[in-house]
């Protein structure tokens, strides 16, 4: 999957997601790892796809997908529908 945009944010267990805020940033899948980087370069996720778990994929306005990683952290990545193509490459690499 080439980089494309998608917002982005974690939430911890036990935590709400509906008043979580999300801010846009790169994702990208090579070599089996999913790297989320903001506009400037910060790497905020660098996880091989088997240390993340596909919860759910969600399809709206926003092809929100959720995965769950070893420590019950919940990654939310919501696509625009310019970029479902690379949400559902995601989303199958993932699950």
């Amino acid at each position: 999957m080439r980089p494309d945009g998608a917002w982005y944010t974690t939430i911890a267990p036990g935590a709400s997601r509906l008043f979580r805020g999300r801010h846009y940033r790169r994702v990208a899948m090579t070599d089996g790892r999913v790297i989320v980087t903001t506009r400037r370069g910060t790497v905020l996720l660098d996880a091989a796809t088997s240390d993340l778990e596909l919860t759910s994929v969600r399809g709206g306005l926003l092809l929100q997908v959720l995965a769950t990683d070893s420590s019950s952290v919940t990654h939310v990545f919501e696509f625009r529908p310019r970029h479902r193509a690379a949400g559902r490459a995601l989303a199958g690499a993932l699950g």
